[in-house]
């Protein structure tokens, strides 16, 4: 059940950063990636969602025939094991205008790699 209530607050949390977008606090957390500090949830003791935006640095092939300015993906992290898996993962194009979404429920934790986004939130995580 509250797996449940996490998603639909993740995903509500999804929707409303893109309605107050110019409201928010989104800061660089690496190359071309970013994070709102204030959508970090503590879903559990030493266990993290939060939301990176990562625009499109030519890995994203079009969708649709649309092109992929950035994602939006909802990202757990475990601090104590030092994983994380990507549940969310929404695609827009240069208008902010949705091109697709999925819900990765499958998704098994991975190791954290240093250097990478997730590595940078992590260091500020889990200290």
């Amino acid at each position: 059940m509250k797996k449940i209530f996490a998603v639909i607050f993740i995903l509500i949390s999804v929707s409303c950063c893109f309605a107050q977008e110019s409201d928010t606090n989104w800061q660089k957390v690496a190359e071309n990636n970013y994070i709102n500090p204030d959508g970090i949830v503590n879903i559990e003791n030493f266990k993290y969602s939060f939301l990176l935006k990562a625009y499109n640095k030519g890995q994203y092939e079009p969708m649709y025939g649309k092109k992929i300015w950035y994602t939006l993906s909802q990202y757990t992290l475990d601090c104590s094991e030092k994983t994380y898996k990507i549940g969310v993962i929404d695609s827009y194009g240069y208008e902010d205008n949705f091109i697709n979404g999925d819900y990765n429920r499958y998704a098994d934790f991975q190791p954290i790699v240093q250097g990478s986004a997730v590595g940078e939130v992590a260091k500020f995580l889990c200290k």
